[in-house]
C-alpha cells in the first residue's frame, strides 16, 4: 500500500510538472470591489514599465473588463498601452458583460455599448485576440431583491447573438465564457454542451472555459465543492468538449482582509490545484475585492503586495514547479493548506 501510494504521489508530480510548461497566465486588475473601479496606478505602470518588467514577462494575456476599457481616452490606449502588449507580445482580452441577461429590460444597451467599444478599438489598430462572456451561464439574475428565472435557452441566445456581433468586428477572436456553475455544485456539463453547440450551429466555435472558483471554495468544500471536482471540470472541457480549460487563482477571503492575504491564497490556488492533479491550459489572476489597492512595483517588499508582485512570484511558482520534474508531494503538507479537514 505504501509503494502504491507513493507511485501516486510520483504521478500526480509528474501531471504537475507537465501542466507548469503548458499553463498560460491571464492577468486582469483588480476593480477593488467596485462597477468600473480600477487601481489608482494602473496607468502609470505602462509609462514606467520598468516597475513591473520581469512580472510582465509571465503574463500572456491580459484581460481588461470592458467598461474599464470604455472610460480611457484614445490616446493611451493607441499610444501607451496597447504599443506596451504589442511590443512584448502580450495578448489583449476583454471581459465583457453584454450577453448576460440581455433579452431583460435596460440590457441590450450593454451589449451595443461594448460592441461599440469593440469597433473603437479596431479604428485605433488594435487587436482583440480574446473576449471573455463574464458568467452567462451562471449569473443569477436579481430584480428589486428577488432572484428569477432566466432560462438556459434565453442565456444560450444571449450569447449566440452577442458572439455574432463581436466576431463581426472580430473575426478571428477567440469566444470562451467565465463560468461558476461548478462552483456551487450545479450541473454544468448540459450547459457547456448545449452552448458548445449553439454556438457550432453559426460557424463560431467555443474556444474556452474559465472556471470561477475562488480558492476559499473547494479549500472549505463550500456547497461539497472538493478539488477533486475542480479536476473533474477540467477533466470534462478538455477531454469531453475539446475546449481550453483555465481556472481563476484567487480568494475572496483574502481580497476582503489584506493584499499580503489575496497574494498567499492566489499562489496557494496554484499549489492547491495542480497538487490535485489538475493540468490547466490557463490560470487568471484576477481580483474584484478590496484588494490588492496597487498593481506596482513588481519589486514591492515587506506588507506591501502590490498585483505584479503576486503575479511574479506566481510565475515563479510555475517554474520552479516545472523545474522540479517529477518528485513525490508532501500530501500531509498539501492537506494543511489546502483542505480545513
Amino acid at each position: 500500500m505504501r509503494t502504491q501510494a507513493r507511485i501516486m504521489m510520483v504521478l500526480a508530480f509528474s501531471a504537475i510538472s507537465a501542466a507548469a510548461a503548458a499553463a498560460d497566465i491571464w492577468y486582469e486588475d483588480n476593480n477593488l470591489g467596485r462597477p468600473g473601479g480600477m487601481p489608482p496606478d494602473f496607468a502609470e505602470k505602462f509609462q514606467h514599465p520598468e516597475t513591473f518588467n520581469h512580472a510582465s514577462r509571465y503574463i500572456h494575456v491580459y484581460m481588461v473588463r470592458a467598461n474599464v476599457l470604455d472610460v480611457m481616452d484614445d490616446r493611451f490606449l493607441a499610444g501607451a498601452f496597447y504599443p506596451y502588449l504589442n511590443r512584448n507580445r502580450i495578448k489583449l482580452a476583454i471581459d465583457a458583460t453584454g450577453a448576460t441577461w440581455t433579452q431583460t429590460s435596460g440590457r441590450k444597451k450593454i451589449a451595443s455599448g461594448e460592441i461599440r467599444l469593440l469597433e473603437r478599438l479596431k479604428r485605433l489598430g488594435i487587436q482583440v485576440d480574446y473576449i471573455s462572456l463574464q458568467s452567462v451561464l451562471s449569473q443569477p439574475l436579481v430584480l428589486g431583491g428577488t432572484t428569477v428565472d432566466y432560462p438556459l435557452s434565453k442565456r444560450i441566445e444571449d450569447v449566440v447573438a452577442y458572439a455574432k456581433a463581436a466576431r463581426a468586428v472580430y473575426p478571428q477572436a477567440q469566444i470562451g465564457i467565465i463560468d461558476a456553475l461548478p462552483s456551487y455544485n450545479q450541473d454544468y456539463r448540459q450547459p457547456y454542451l448545449m452552448l458548445k453547440d449553439a454556438l457550432a450551429q453559426e460557424g463560431i466555435p467555443l474556444s474556452y472555459i474559465h472556471l470561477d472558483m475562488p480558492f476559499d471554495i473547494p479549500r472549505e468544500q463550500r456547497h461539497g465543492v472538493t478539488w477533486q471536482q475542480a479536476r473533474a471540470v477540467e477533466s470534462y472541457v478538455e477531454d469531453e468538449l475539446g475546449l481550453r480549460f483555465g481556472l481563476l487563482a484567487t480568494s475572496r477571503k483574502g481580497g476582503e482582509i489584506s493584499g499580503k492575504a489575496i497574494h498567499e491564497r492566489t499562489l496557494a490556488a496554484q499549489e492547491c490545484y495542480m497538487g490535485a492533479g489538475g493540468t490547466p491550459g490557463d490560470f487568471i489572476v484576477a481580483s474584484w475585492f478590496p484588494y490588492p489597492r496597487t498593481t506596482i512595483p513588481e519589486t514591492a517588499a515587506g506588507d506591501d503586495y502590490p498585483a505584479m508582485r503576486t503575479v511574479l512570484e506566481f510565475g515563479r511558482q510555475l517554474d520552479h514547479i516545472e523545474k522540479a520534474g517529477a518528485q513525490a508531494t508532501n500530501q500531509a503538507a498539501w492537506r494543511a493548506k489546502c483542505t480545513t479537514q
